[in-house]
């Protein structure tokens, strides 16, 4: 028996907030985190889709907000930031699951789009996370940043999307640093193939057979980061790389 009964159950997560929450692996954190938390924010681009889960969540028993937002809008996000910080004293998990992405050879791509890409995959979650520092030091919270596998690769066509995605981890690195000591965790999810809309998209544009199935679930990183957070405040995980595994899907 812990001498702290309280670090060994699972506390409810007041508020969460949750970036790209419209569909694929934001959609599915939404849906698990709502039996456990009283408010979910949920930020995205797409109004319809955006109230559609915001009906799934209170139907799971959280309230919910929708806010819309172009990510690859500095502007935009910035005044988005600057208006949650007001409304958010306190803020128990900031998930970051937004994203973009783009392929081609350093000569193909122009530099506009490594400019999106940063805008998005970068700026964006780091503009956030500064607004909300003090929410999530109140809370005390945890910040998720969803990567991806690509990170360390040295693949041809990847240098963009890849950038991006590597900056990221230099940005949670050091949050976690900074904010470890006044309660806050940090956590970066390098996810492998996932079935969400964009990795058809990713599909399609290789002119590959797209097999849900045989991809790694949404629903299955929710699940996955939803136990991390759920850990006592004493512990934490930093980095969780999640693949599909191949042998099972084959079978």
């Amino acid at each position: 028996m812990p001498d702290n009964a309280d670090e060994a159950t699972p506390r409810a997560r007041a508020v969460v907030l949750i970036t790209g929450a419209s569909s694929g692996v934001g959609r599915a954190l939404a849906l698990r985190f709502a039996p456990t938390t009283t408010r979910l924010v949920l930020v995205g681009r797409d109004a319809a889709r955006l109230q559609a889960v915001a009906a799934e969540v209170e139907s799971r028993g959280a309230r919910a907000e929708c806010e819309l937002v172009e990510f690859d809008d500095p502007g935009a996000v910035d005044e988005l930031g600057a208006r949650l910080a007001k409304r958010l004293p306190a803020l128990t998990a900031l998930l970051h699951c937004a994203g973009s992405f783009a392929d081609g050879s350093v000569a193909a791509l122009p530099a506009d789009e490594l400019d999106r890409l940063l805008a998005v995959n970068l700026r964006a979650p780091y503009a956030l996370t500064r607004a909300l520092l003090g929410a999530l030091q109140a809370g005390p919270g945890d910040v998720v940043f969803i990567n991806s596998s690509v990170v360390g690769q040295r693949r041809a066509g990847l240098a963009v999307y890849g950038a991006s995605k590597a900056a990221l981890v230099a940005v949670a690195d050091s949050l976690r640093q900074e904010m470890n000591p006044l309660g806050v965790r940090v956590l970066s999810v390098f996810l492998g193939a996932t079935a969400t809309a964009m990795q058809e998209q990713i599909h399609a544009q290789a002119a590959r057979a797209y097999r849900p199935e045989a991809l790694l679930q949404a629903s299955e990183v929710a699940q996955i980061v939803h136990a991390a957070l759920e850990l006592p405040r004493g512990a934490e995980v930093t980095d969780l790389h999640v693949r599909p595994a191949t042998a099972h899907r084959a079978g």
